[in-house]
């Protein structure tokens, strides 16, 4: 199996995933929120680019049936439902709603995986079940970082090297590009706690000093959820 790690992505990656396998980590926060309200009974997740496309989509809806949800520079949404803290997206709160999802870094990758082949969505919570389907699916996979605000970001390189590790532990026949190998190796000094490394990186400053360390806290936690979830038709479910 061939994994290449991508840190953040420019304009020549626009039609470069086509038909293509990939995993899409953004892990504070969008990808662990979109996993958490998965997990707790939301019907899918459409995630969209800009606020603008978020209101559009939620004016053809019942009211009744949907979430719009995001936020910009950590703070929710003016006017919005919930924001993008992972704690937010409790069953009672989201369970059998359609969740519209704009945020800062991690909704905007979806725009270039209309036509890819699999789209994973990845995050600590789910690592394994992540690497599980990879293995699964046995193709050359993409892990793409999302980055924070078009530079790199340590967290989404902590949770590449995560699954990459897990990968390696399962397999010797990985191929890894440079990134990848360095994700590892971010990872494997950080591993054995976790919860202070994402802390120290700017993003989960960030984070912190916005009123949001419960978040870091929570998504930490590695394997809370053992599910998989997809970006097909523009929107993202569970997968069996």
């Amino acid at each position: 199996m061939k994994v290449e790690v991508i840190f953040f992505l420019t304009e020549k990656f626009h039609d470069y995933f086509f038909n293509r396998s990939v995993v899409v980590i953004d892990v504070l926060r969008a990808t662990s929120t979109i996993i958490t309200a998965l997990s707790n009974g939301a019907k899918n997740v459409i995630p969209t680019p800009t606020v603008e496309e978020a209101v559009k989509i939620a004016k053809n809806l019942e009211r009744s049936t949907y979430l719009l949800c995001g936020e910009r520079n950590t703070k929710t949404i003016e006017g919005f439902d919930l924001g993008n803290s992972p704690l937010e997206y409790t069953s009672e709160r989201v369970s059998g709603k359609k969740i519209i999802l704009t945020s800062t870094n991690g909704t905007k990758v979806f725009e270039i995986l209309k036509h890819s082949k699999n789209v994973l969505i990845a995050s600590t919570l789910n690592a394994s079940a992540v690497v599980e389907k990879m293995k699964s699916l046995d193709d050359e996979w993409f892990i793409i970082c999302s980055g924070r605000d078009g530079f790199f970001d340590e967290s989404d390189a902590l949770c590449a090297g995560l699954l990459i590790e897990l990968l390696l532990k399962q397999s010797e026949k990985v191929d890894l590009n440079d990134a990848a190998r360095v994700s590892q190796i971010i990872y494997s000094k950080a591993k054995n706690n976790l919860l202070k490394h994402f802390k120290n990186t700017d993003h989960g400053k960030i984070l912190i000093a916005n009123g949001f360390k419960n978040d870091i806290e929570f998504i930490s936690q590695i394997d809370r959820f053992s599910v998989n979830a997809n970006f097909v038709n523009n929107s993202i479910g569970l997968l069996e």
